[in-house]
């Protein structure tokens, strides 16, 4: 039994559509490297981000704290949810109220999707009196306060906070957490709250967590 010879028409239609699929598919990745190492100047300098980006992002370790409201806060309560957190240690004077005001402003200002935003403000308390504690409570409804352990007993959890010079409760920065409960990005007290607004619209426009 003979077989037939393959139709030279045929083997070079196929060829030639294996190339076409080859080029449309390398294209991105050549034009890409072109664009790169052939016009530098090209590419952009900056990321469209307002905050520091975490790099890589950190996951939260567990923990088990106490909240103002004499209920326990654990690392679950972060799941679902996109995550504002400030860290705060002694007395909330007038940088402390600042911050937990511009963390309540920029959540309000993201309309349909406020539910997918929550506040969280880890405070080391320790000689703080009821009155203050109630103050922040009144003053900022809706936010979660949990009260850390005295200077040392919490580390693991305060060290994944740390993104500069300053310890994190004496930065005085916001921090997101992803709703996988990761630290992925820092505004600086001094940051303009319209960036950390633009950049949560941007997440939860083309986010599909929280």
């Amino acid at each position: 039994m003979t077989t037939q010879a393959p139709d030279p028409a045929v083997l070079r239609r196929n060829r030639i559509s294996l190339l076409l699929v080859f080029v449309l598919f390398a294209s991105p990745v050549v034009g890409a490297w072109l664009l790169f190492f052939l016009f530098p100047g090209w590419v952009p300098s900056a990321s469209s981000n307002h905050g520091s980006l975490v790099k890589p992002v950190r996951p939260l370790p567990a923990f088990h704290l106490p909240t103002l409201a004499g209920e326990p806060v654990e690392r679950g309560w972060l799941q679902g949810k996109w995550t504002f957190v400030y860290l705060h240690a002694g007395a909330c004077g007038k940088a402390c109220v600042q911050q937990l005001y511009k963390m309540r402003q920029i959540r309000l200002t993201q309309g349909k999707n406020i539910e997918r935003l929550q506040r969280l403000m880890l405070w080391q308390a320790q000689g703080q009196d009821a009155r203050a504690r109630e103050a922040v409570a009144q003053h900022f409804p809706g936010q979660v306060t949990a009260l850390l352990p005295p200077a040392g007993d919490d580390a693991d959890l305060l060290s994944t906070f740390a993104t500069g010079s300053q310890a994190p409760l004496q930065a005085g920065n916001l921090y997101l957490v992803d709703p996988l409960g990761n630290l992925m990005m820092v505004y600086a007290p001094d940051d303009d709250p319209g960036g950390a607004i633009k950049d949560l619209e941007r997440l939860l426009k083309y986010s599909g967590l929280g």
